[in-house]
């Protein structure tokens, strides 16, 4: 009997290292390796210290804060819902996974060109949606009355509300005051 040499077809080759390199960005994201944001996380108000209010006398001329020009309260903190940006590596998966049921159901080349073409679209589709992040849209008013809008990408809930009073630093960097 003549032992039988069996070949793997390229496609299914493709796939299975598909598969892989998925697998280890999939786990890579998972556990904190990939690289995140490099936005500054606004700290959350702390709670204030009870202190006995003290008593003014009347006679005393009343004294005048100094005008901060780059505080200003929050009129508007919107969440927002950004698609990520496809690396191709969803397009390249689903265009071998696609290819593959393509083959095997056409049975033929047209088969494997409209299952590739078909798979890399939603592969690229599905990879833009697992990268979804949330992005917030904050609106300041300024103590000048100017408006001020910034944004932040880092993913990480606000704990700022409408109405807090805040200081913007010349960076973007929204601060509780």
């Amino acid at each position: 009997m003549e032992a039988q040499k069996t070949k793997l077809h390229p496609l299914v080759a493709g796939a299975a290292a598909a598969v892989i390199v998925a697998a280890g960005v999939a786990v890579a994201a998972i556990t904190g390796v990939l690289p995140g944001s490099k936005a500054e996380i606004a700290p959350t108000p702390e709670a204030k210290s009870a202190q006995p209010a003290k008593h003014v006398a009347a006679a005393q001329p009343a004294q005048h804060k100094p005008v901060c020009h780059d505080c200003g309260v929050i009129v508007e903190v919107k969440e927002v819902d950004v698609l990520g940006k496809g690396t191709g590596m969803g397009a390249v998966a689903g265009g071998v996974g696609g290819a593959v049921i393509g083959h095997q159901i056409g049975d033929n080349r047209a088969g494997t060109a409209v299952g590739a073409v078909v798979g890399a679209v939603a592969g690229h589709q599905i990879e833009r949606k697992a990268r979804e992040h949330k992005r917030y849209d904050i609106t300041v008013r300024m103590n000048d009355g100017s408006v001020r809008s910034l944004s932040d990408e880092s993913g990480t809930p606000i704990a700022l509300k409408s109405g807090d009073k805040v200081r913007v630093s010349k960076e973007g960097t929204i601060k509780a005051i």
